[in-house]
């Protein structure tokens, strides 16, 4: 799960702006819902070329999309690092 921390804010703002996954897939180009669930579950992040549109229409804030994608990557940095010692670390 190294987009733990994006997957759980895309969501957050996907249920505050009143969308199911399968509207926001459908307003993405007709994406199946299933690459919505993935993202939010961190198993990946939405793909380049469609980023900045699922961050448009979440009305995402850029510097909580840069803090969330920081505390993945430090996450995933300290687990090769130091991997007996790495938890998880919560977006507040």
């Amino acid at each position: 799960m190294e987009f733990y921390n994006l997957g759980n804010y895309l969501k957050k703002r996907r249920v505050e702006v009143g969308l199911t996954q399968k509207e926001l897939a459908h307003k993405i180009g007709d994406l199946n819902s299933q690459f919505v669930s993935n993202w939010e579950r961190g198993l990946c992040a939405p793909p380049g070329h469609s980023f900045q549109k699922v961050l448009e229409l979440l009305k995402a804030d850029r510097n909580d999309v840069v803090d969330a994608m920081l505390i993945d990557s430090r996450r995933a940095i300290e687990s090769k690092v130091f991997p007996s010692r790495v938890k998880t670390k919560k977006l507040a």
